[in-house]
């Protein structure tokens, strides 16, 4: 049995041209993938489907059209390329994830602990929480990266929280736990809440 795929195809008017990147981040947020000429794909589940159709339903507010479809390959081996697309670009993020957790952890250690370098140490880490649940979300086919980079924000979140003093707050630094999702609404934020005003 093959993969099922959601297809999307969609035209904005050329103004404002911050309307097609608002889009475009929307797209690469939800994990989609361009496999050809405009076209983007998802594999079909019942949140990817919301996805989508939340996404045309806002370009269409906006004047634009879109075509969606949910489709199967018909070539032996076309859904491994597919796939092999989506993990090579979870990678790629997984892997500046890691990076960046690294380098905090280096940064930690040779930061004196006073509770202003600890907050702000603090704050980076929180903001690579929440890249890394963003990325499992849309980490469809398990990239290998996944690993390394929950690892490494681990070890980041030890070496912050072996810092802290006690008087300074310490909030969600366990990387790798379970939290509660955002609205099941993609993402919880609208094409009108996203950088229409700008990039």
């Amino acid at each position: 049995m093959g993969t099922d795929w959601l297809l999307c195809s969609y035209r904005l008017p050329r103004e404002p041209s911050r309307l097609r990147l608002a889009v475009w981040r929307r797209l690469k947020r939800v994990g989609a993938v361009m496999i050809h000429d405009g076209l983007w794909v998802l594999p079909t589940d019942a949140k990817t489907r919301e996805d989508f159709e939340w996404l045309a339903e806002e370009i269409e507010e906006r004047g634009g059209t879109v075509m969606l479809w949910q489709a199967r390959s018909l070539p032996q081996g076309q859904d491994s390329t597919v796939v092999l697309k989506f993990r090579a670009e979870a990678e790629a993020r997984y892997a500046a994830i890691a990076q960046a957790a690294k380098k905090l952890a280096r940064a930690g250690k040779r930061r004196s602990s006073t509770a202003r370098s600890v907050e702000k140490a603090m704050q980076q880490l929180r903001g690579l929480e929440r890249t890394l649940r963003l990325e499992r979300r849309r980490d469809y086919f398990r990239a290998p990266g996944r690993r390394e980079a929950e690892e490494s924000v681990e070890a980041a979140a030890s070496e912050i929280r072996s810092r802290a003093r006690p008087e300074t707050p310490e909030r969600r630094l366990n990387a790798v736990g379970n939290e509660a999702e955002m609205s099941h609404r993609p993402n919880g934020v609208r094409l009108a809440d996203s950088p229409l005003r700008g990039p």
